[in-house]
C-alpha cells in the first residue's frame, strides 16, 4: 500500500471546474481513514481546488495549487477544520506584467473571445498566469470542442516562447488553456517538493492523471524517478482504480 496517493483534479477526480462526486469523496475518505495520505495537485488556484474538493471531505487532505507552488494542508473534519499554508511561490511583479501583456497581445492578435468574462479568460494565479481561451467557467462541452487536439494552443505557445524568451515554462494545459510558470515549476517540481516535505520516497507514492502523454499537463509527473504514474480516462475510471486500494 502506498504511503500517499496524489491525483490531478480536473477530469481525473471530477469534471473540469466541477465539485467532486459523493461516491468519489466517500472512496477518498475511506482510503485516508485506512492510513494513506491523499493529495490533490492542479494548475488551478488553491481557492478553486479547495472549492471543488474540501467541502465534501471529512478527512485530512493536501491541496497543491498552481502545480504545487501553493501548498495548503487541510486537517480535521468539516466541523473542526484547520487549513495551514505550508508555502506559496509568486512571480515578481515585473515578470508577471510582462507575461500578462504578452497574453493580451496574443488575445488581440488571434481574436480569442471568452464566453464568460475577461477575468475568467486571463487569470493571475500568483506563480502561474493562465489563458483559458473561452473562459475557465465556460460550458464543459464548449471547452472540449474548442481545441481538442491542442493544435491551436501549440501555435500560441510557440508565439509566446518567441516573445518572452527563456526562463519560463510555457505549456498547453487542460482543455482550452495555455499556462506560464517560472522556469522549473511544474507538477514534477511540486510533487518532488511535497514528497520531500513529508519525508516520503517517490516509490511510496502513486500519481493519477488524465493527461500523462508527452506534452500533457500531467506529463511532468512522469519525470519523478520511482513514482508510479497511473493514466486514467475520466473520474469514473479513477474511482474504479481507487476502489482497489
Amino acid at each position: 500500500m502506498p504511503k500517499v496517493l496524489i491525483a490531478d483534479i480536473d477530469d481525473t477526480i471530477c469534471p473540469s471546474t466541477r465539485p467532486v462526486a459523493p461516491e468519489m469523496a466517500a472512496e477518498i475518505s475511506r482510503i485516508v481513514r485506512g492510513g494513506t495520505a491523499f493529495a490533490f495537485i492542479s494548475g488551478s488556484t488553491y481557492a478553486q481546488i479547495a472549492a471543488q474538493v474540501s467541502p465534501f471531505l471529512d478527512v485530512d487532505h493536501h491541496l497543491l495549487g498552481v502545480s504545487g507552488s501553493h501548498y495548503v494542508a487541510v486537517r480535521g473534519g468539516r466541523d473542526a477544520r484547520e487549513c495551514a499554508e505550508i508555502w506559496r511561490e509568486k512571480f515578481d511583479p515585473a515578470t508577471k506584467e510582462r507575461i500578462l501583456s504578452a497574453f493580451r497581445r496574443l488575445i488581440e492578435r488571434h481574436a480569442i473571445r471568452s464566453l464568460t468574462t475577461a477575468e475568467d479568460q486571463l487569470q493571475d494565479r500568483g506563480s502561474q498566469v493562465t489563458l483559458s481561451a473561452i473562459g475557465r467557467s465556460a460550458p464543459d462541452a464548449a471547452k472540449r470542442a474548442y481545441d481538442p487536439e491542442g493544435a491551436r494552443r501549440r501555435v500560441w505557445a510557440a508565439e509566446l516562447e518567441a516573445e518572452l524568451g527563456p526562463g519560463l515554462n510555457i505549456r498547453v494545459g487542460g482543455t482550452t488553456s495555455v499556462d506560464i510558470t517560472p522556469g522549473g515549476i511544474d507538477k514534477e517540481w511540486g510533487i518532488r517538493r511535497f514528497l520531500a516535505h513529508l519525508n516520503i520516497g517517490a516509490s511510496d507514492a502513486v500519481f493519477f492523471g488524465d493527461n500523462l502523454a508527452e506534452g500533457g499537463n500531467d506529463y511532468p509527473a512522469t519525470r519523478v524517478a520511482g513514482l508510479r504514474c497511473v493514466p486514467v480516462e475520466n473520474p469514473g475510471h479513477t474511482l474504479k482504480l481507487l476502489a482497489a486500494y
